[in-house]
């Protein structure tokens, strides 16, 4: 009986989940709280978790992936088994357990009053069009910058700049994607703000970034 009950309330749950963000896709597992939210055309693969994070619009997140406390820009591919928002456990408490010092986690018992104060969880800040392959972690804290690409198994523990490729452990930079100049002309165009309209008619030219910076230009 009660694995029909939980069965039961998983359904309810996650049929109340794709009302509350209709424009997404969200499959079976996926877990989004109260403090989280999707931008339209985003996608949750099985299992894929939300804690205190936004995801952007037309970004997709692969199973049993975790991002906590997250801000992650549009048109970003996260692969699977990918944990966004690493926190590191105190070693000058008493105890290492977040019981003692972390209310935000999701934890079902604790004996902390209130956060302590020198234990803040950090945001995590992905911007857009990043790319970041399996398996990576990446710190609580760090930034990363847009249209950054990040290799499967990385350990992120600093900021990586935009249109950076880097991997490793720790993760290092191992080059831009393209030349200093380009790599500007495309953060400035911030062509992930355009609308959906501009975004159509733009499409045929994403093939070459210089033709498309060009007939961004024109069209401006």
């Amino acid at each position: 009986m009660s694995r029909i009950s939980t069965s039961l309330r998983r359904t309810l749950y996650e049929f109340r989940l794709r009302r509350r963000f209709s424009r997404s896709v969200i499959h079976g597992g996926a877990t989004v709280d109260g403090e989280s939210s999707l931008g339209d055309y985003a996608v949750l693969f099985r299992n894929a978790r939300l804690i205190c994070s936004t995801l952007g619009s037309y970004s997709y997140v692969q199973e049993n992936t975790l991002l906590l406390g997250a801000e992650v820009g549009p048109f970003c591919s996260i692969a699977a088994n990918v944990t966004i928002g690493l926190v590191n456990h105190p070693t000058s408490l008493v105890s290492t357990s977040p019981v003692f010092y972390d209310r935000s986690q999701p934890l079902p018992r604790f004996f902390a009053s209130q956060n302590a104060a020198h234990e803040s969880i950090p945001r995590t800040v992905v911007g857009a069009d990043v790319w970041i392959g399996e398996r990576a972690m990446i710190r609580a804290g760090v930034s990363i910058g847009v249209g950054a690409v990040i290799g499967a198994g990385a350990m992120v523990t600093r900021d990586v700049p935009p249109y950076t490729i880097a991997a490793g452990v720790p993760c290092r930079p191992l080059r831009q994607r393209f030349d200093a100049t380009l790599c500007a002309g495309l953060a400035d165009s911030e062509w992930w703000t355009l609308s959906e309209q501009r975004l159509s008619e733009l499409a045929p030219y994403f093939a070459s970034p210089e033709v498309f910076l060009t007939m961004l230009r024109k069209q401006e």
